[in-house]
């Protein structure tokens, strides 16, 4: 389907050119994923919808949370961490994983961190999908609140993407940086408010919002998808300025550390 829609594009553009690249070097890790399994594809579809499918059978029938809607709450904040976990995983040894590309062509560093990044969001995106078909089936209505949510998926992504560069940089230099930022990650997940509501952030320790843009984004995703309430424009426009910020630095350190790229790996 993606093929399809950016073909046009592609094919009007010069040959060799930077989208394309980019475009071809995500694809391929994307499908990679699915290569080997006889359902191919189909898991991008059947992995979230099982994945909920459990979540809403626990919450709504063994244990009644008393959160309103919880399974759907805590399933949106599961799919916007994954996504953050996993796209900045992956990034941190892109250099190594793709050491066969920066000796064989000309391409820069930072664009193999957007390839890397784009792998992990084109999964998102099927994930979020399934989603909200289930919401839209079975769960709360949804408002014209809900056009909010592309551009909180933008806020995650170049959060990802800044997080991620600095991340590969880092490990150029510290390889047990892998370590490490698995034990934060899992940190991280009982730290914001997937599991628990959004009070127990905003009375004990108002402070994170400011520290992490994830609790924002997460807090601002629930209230546009799961309770048809408007966002906190405020907190909204704080963590699109982060993101923006740490794509940025993540993009300047990226150059600085590319010609290192070979002498250190």
């Amino acid at each position: 389907m993606l093929n399809n829609l950016l073909k046009p594009i592609l094919e009007s553009l010069p040959e060799n050119n930077w989208l394309e690249r980019l475009w071809m070097v995500s694809k391929v890790d994307f499908w990679k994923r699915y290569y080997n399994n006889k359902l191919g594809i189909v898991w991008a579809f059947l992995n979230p919808l099982l994945h909920f499918l459990i979540y809403y059978f626990f919450f709504t029938v063994v244990y009644q949370n008393k959160v309103e809607g919880f399974a759907f709450y805590l399933f949106s904040g599961m799919l916007f961490w994954q996504f953050f976990s996993e796209g900045t995983s992956q990034g941190i040894s892109i250099y190594h994983t793709k050491i066969h590309l920066i000796q064989s062509i000309q391409i820069h560093k930072f664009d193999l961190n957007l390839a890397s990044c784009l792998t992990a969001f084109y999964a998102f995106i099927f994930n979020f999908c399934v989603f909200l078909l289930i919401q839209m089936l079975f769960g709360p209505d949804f408002s014209w609140y809900i056009l909010y949510l592309p551009l909180l998926m933008l806020n995650v992504f170049l959060i990802v993407l800044g997080v991620g560069s600095l991340l590969s940089a880092l490990y150029l230099y510290v390889k047990d940086i892998t370590h490490f930022w698995s034990i934060i990650i899992r940190a991280g997940f009982f730290t914001h408010p997937i599991l628990f509501p959004k009070e127990l952030i905003l009375e004990h320790a108002p402070i994170a919002i400011y520290i992490s843009p994830l609790v924002g984004i997460l807090i601002n995703l629930r209230e546009v998808v799961v309770y048809a309430k408007p966002p906190d424009l405020g907190i909204m426009a704080f963590d699109l300025i982060y993101g923006i910020i740490l794509a940025a630095i993540g993009y300047f350190v990226s150059q600085k550390v590319s010609y290192k790229v070979l002498e250190k790996l």
